[in-house]
């Protein structure tokens, strides 16, 4: 850009902040009615996985290309924002479409295709988003700027799960309407309010010369940004184990078995679980934020990925208190949510800075879009092995008692998350 990224300016990081919310409805709406909307095509867990891993597959793909692609280029209304707006546009039709497919009766394959466009007008402007915030606030200030648009990315989880959840007692197509007026809009707005300067000409001929080969070549050498990539697509896949499955999880924990007709009944009650837990990360997201910055960048993000692994190892052991009455392990679970919540909170808001501060130490800060699209990439790895191998284990896992059994996904998220620290441990460049 002609000028440099400020230091600080709040009505950017709003902006930024702003679109993460809407985003965020989105996702929601996505993890908290897809997995019911699938269980009327079918029982089986390892298609619900193979169907919700289209959202992996392609944020392993999209948002890498597109933010590569979004680097080299400068149009009059910036880099970013044209895919923002376009993207956005398209997911906020398409979220509505999943839902009106679904009433049509359509078959499965048409269901599933409109649900994976979706999540293609998502992955569309993913890079371009996360580009954004380093691309305007300068190092040192990065995490308090992440703990802002962090708290408002998850409060935008809130809304869609809390209100989603009311809307779809009231009328199921309720919360994809919301979706489809909410993501469209937020992203007009921030097209609107962000102002994207052009390139110096000497950054921006640096950026044209180097390919994809050569990127990914320069990437094998950076050991720093290649270990942070493994330990968010370990952490990731801990979260997906149980986030994708969440309502089956529920459903067997609260109400016994994990039927079709026992998810429908809990897919309220699961969804407000979810917005509690949201409702912690909320509050820790600042918190977390300021710990990059202050104190350690490390020890920012090994605490909350210690709070979160805890808190879901400890949630294996629900449902061995057989005497607990429903209600009993609804406040129990909830209880543990929170906890999980506040880690949560803590991991995402000291993890979105790393890749921003890697590339001004390596001087590369240029070069933004492709690396986020990459720092996406490993966050949709974990859902598309996430969605199939949970699927899988809760299939291995089902057999052996003769009834659909989520259960095991506790302790191998767990483990997951766990396997990510020592990769954040041994990174050299990320502090100072």
């Amino acid at each position: 850009m002609n000028r440099k990224a400020t230091a600080f300016s709040m009505s950017v990081v709003l902006g930024i902040g702003f679109l993460a919310f809407s985003r965020s409805i989105g996702w929601a709406l996505n993890k908290g009615f897809s997995f019911t909307l699938l269980g009327y095509y079918t029982d089986s867990p390892l298609i619900k996985g193979i169907v919700l891993a289209m959202e992996g597959l392609i944020g392993m793909i999209v948002p890498p290309l597109i933010g590569w692609y979004s680097d080299r280029i400068f149009t009059r209304a910036g880099r970013r924002k044209p895919f923002i707006l376009v993207g956005g546009i398209l997911a906020g039709v398409s979220i509505y479409l999943v839902y009106f497919f679904y009433s049509l009766n359509l078959p499965l394959l048409a269901f599933a295709f409109m649900l994976s466009f979706f999540y293609f007008s998502m992955h569309l402007y993913t890079a371009q988003f996360r580009a954004l915030m380093p691309e305007f606030v300068e190092s040192g200030h990065r995490g308090r700027a992440s703990g802002i648009i962090t708290m408002m990315e998850v409060i935008g989880n809130l809304v869609g799960f809390i209100l989603g959840a009311i809307l779809w007692v009231m009328n199921r197509q309720y919360p994809f309407i919301m979706g489809a007026v909410m993501i469209p809009l937020a992203a007009i707005l921030t097209y609107s309010i962000i102002d994207e300067k052009e390139l110096e000409e000497e950054k921006l001929r640096k950026v044209k010369s180097e390919g994809l080969i050569q990127y990914a070549k320069r990437m094998f050498g950076e050991k720093d940004t290649l270990r942070f990539y493994a330990a968010q697509t370990l952490w990731w896949m801990g979260y997906e184990f149980i986030a994708i499955f969440f309502m089956g999880l529920m459903a067997q924990i609260i109400l016994g078995t994990a039927t079709q007709e026992n998810i429908d009944k809990i897919t309220p009650t699961g969804v407000l679980l979810m917005g509690l837990f949201n409702i912690a990360a909320v509050f820790s997201a600042i918190v977390g934020g300021r710990i990059y910055d202050k104190v350690s960048k490390k020890k920012a993000i090994i605490t909350g990925a210690l709070i979160f692994a805890v808190s879901i190892f400890v949630s294996m052991f629900i449902p061995i208190f057989s005497e607990f009455t429903g209600v009993s392990k609804l406040i129990l679970i909830a209880f543990i949510l929170s906890i999980a919540g506040a880690g949560w909170g803590i991991l995402l808001s000291a993890s979105y800075p790393v890749i921003g501060d890697l590339l001004t130490k390596y001087k590369r800060e240029e070069f933004n879009g492709r690396y986020y699209g990459l720092f996406e990439a490993s966050r949709s790895l974990p859902i598309f092995l996430g969605a199939i191998l949970g699927g899988a284990f809760s299939t291995a896992a089902s057999e052996s008692v003769h009834a659909i059994d989520y259960t095991i996904l506790f302790p191998i998220a767990a483990l997951t998350v766990v396997l990510a620290l020592p990769f954040i441990y041994r990174m050299e460049k990320l502090e100072g």
